[in-house]
């Protein structure tokens, strides 16, 4: 960002909060990996099914630990929370895709 003083420019450095970044990369993590399920049960055999299972729930609470942490980043002292809001919703959201995948995994036992 550029703040102007005394009729000069300044550069100032953005900061991010640590837990945002950490939140950003878990929600991200979680979102590969429901790409990577999804092409495999897509082109997979039945085979794969407990395997893709326990994946998918070590990626549901890796969202939801990254939510959590996500939330705990707006108590940090920093200049920008575009990384912890990122972070957040991005957690938020594959948390909500998790658990209905779930959901629809249990109606169908």
């Amino acid at each position: 960002m550029a703040s102007k003083k005394g009729g000069i420019y300044h550069l100032q450095e953005t900061t991010h909060s640590p837990h945002g970044i950490s939140a950003t990369v878990m929600g991200t993590l979680s979102l590969i990996t429901f790409g990577v399920l999804t092409v495999v049960s897509i082109f997979g055999t039945e085979e794969i099914g407990y395997w893709s299972g326990a994946v998918g729930v070590t990626a549901f609470i890796v969202a939801f630990l990254g939510m959590l942490i996500g939330f705990k980043s707006f108590t940090d002292s920093c200049k920008s929370y575009l990384m912890s809001k990122i972070g957040t919703l991005l957690c938020g959201l594959m948390v909500a895709v998790w658990f209905l995948i779930c959901c629809i995994g249990l109606a169908n036992l």
